[in-house]
């Protein structure tokens, strides 16, 4: 018990370091990193952290080995004392005659036998103990975890969706003394494109978020066809959501599984081609060595690797082939070519008739094609309006406008 008391708290102090050092091992190593960490001369920058984090850790295990030390110690010569005295007082008794050979045989074979049991019953008690250390935090961190957490119901969303109305909803971070999203009130009908802009920090990936259900307000609410989502299941939510974030993952899967990404598929491939196909990664995939089935990750033998803007179109993809009302799209093209970024908009103006599209850009230009544009500032809409009328209004919105024609 007490050598776990002792590992415990090592491991405890050593934890933040071991992650922080775990982290600046896969940032130094990643292939895709490769090239910034040369050109600009990191990899001494690297290597001096990582050896003085693995120092700190190796400090603290060379401290607290005195006292594992001597916590060994002192317990091995009180246990072989005791076992000293045991077999001493067997053999004073077997040679004084108190007690017939034969039972002197046998207590030498029941103390062994007892010694063996004891023995692993006390190491399965001190490893017990020892898990229950860090299954206490673990308990602490969910129940944390459960207090945190917001309360939802449940309620399940129609498979079609009308109507999104949010009233006077506001969000704040934990810990953070501003709101990201102020009072915003929103309607966004089946049909409409609707774009979100504003400087950076202005609450639009968080207002997305809210939007969705990924997060729930503090104040106001957000409803779907009348319902309210902080009453509503989770999953009938998200089952209905397309989304494509700012920063998407790269799934060390094979293209298909990066497309169809967790959800139901048919038995042919051609919905993934059309979605594929849509974005303008056909031609692509089919140049891949196994088509659909090739591995994306280089770091595993017979992977390949895509472009940024593969990636980013693949995401795309992802997210029309999940065919739900709400499509969301974060920055979606901001690592395309022209031709890219064209198609993607081509083909989100086709399919919007029957979704609820959203898309949060930086590139004004692109939010031509919507029918109602928001911008937003310091959690707030400022104004909203179509891309000709905000450009003649004089606001916020004209101003980025003409800094962007400025360059």
């Amino acid at each position: 018990v007490l050598s776990a008391r002792v590992d415990y708290e090592t491991h405890y102090l050593n934890l933040a370091d071991r992650n922080v050092r775990g982290m600046m091992r896969w940032w130094a190593a990643y292939s895709r990193h490769g090239d910034e960490v040369r050109a600009n001369g990191m990899t001494g920058y690297l290597v001096y952290w990582y050896r003085a984090l693995s120092e700190r850790i190796d400090r603290r295990i060379l401290d607290a080995a005195p006292r594992m030390l001597r916590i060994v110690l002192a317990t091995s010569a009180l246990g072989g004392l005791f076992l000293l005295g045991t077999w001493a007082a067997l053999a004073w008794l077997a040679m004084t005659g108190r007690v017939a050979l034969p039972v002197a045989a046998t207590a030498v074979v029941a103390v062994q036998t007892t010694l063996g049991a004891l023995t692993q019953f006390v190491q399965n008690g001190a490893a017990m103990f020892h898990t229950s250390l860090y299954l206490a935090d673990m308990r602490a961190f969910l129940d944390l975890a459960a207090e945190r957490a917001p309360r939802r119901g449940e309620s399940n969303i129609a498979e079609e969706v009308e109507e999104i109305l949010l009233e006077e909803v506001t969000h704040r971070y934990h810990g953070k003394e501003e709101p990201a999203v102020d009072g915003v009130s929103l309607t966004l009908r089946r049909g409409e494109i609707l774009a979100i802009v504003g400087e950076n920090g202005s609450g639009k990936s968080t207002l997305t978020r809210l939007i969705t259900g990924i997060l729930l307000p503090d104040k106001g609410s957000v409803r779907w066809d009348g319902i309210d989502l902080a009453g509503a299941r989770p999953e009938s939510v998200w089952s209905r959501t397309a989304l494509v974030p700012q920063n998407f993952a790269c799934w060390p899967l094979r293209t298909r599984e990066n497309v169809t990404l967790g959800q139901p598929r048919t038995h042919d491939d051609e919905p993934v081609w059309e979605a594929v196909a849509a974005v303008g990664m056909r031609e692509a995939i089919e140049g891949l060595p196994h088509g659909l089935d090739t591995l994306l990750a280089r770091e595993i033998y017979g992977g390949v690797e895509l472009s940024g803007g593969q990636w980013q179109r693949l995401a795309c993809a992802r997210a029309l082939y999940r065919r739900t009302p709400l499509l969301i799209l974060d920055e979606p093209t901001s690592q395309m070519d022209p031709r890219g970024e064209h198609r993607i908009f081509l083909e989100i103006k086709r399919i919007a008739a029957r979704r609820m599209t959203i898309v949060v850009t930086h590139q004004l230009e692109n939010t031509r094609f919507a029918d109602r544009i928001i911008v937003m500032r310091q959690g707030r809409i400022v104004e909203q309006g179509r891309y000709d009328e905000l450009v003649a209004g004089g606001g916020l919105f004209a101003e980025l406008v003409a800094l962007a024609k400025d360059r």
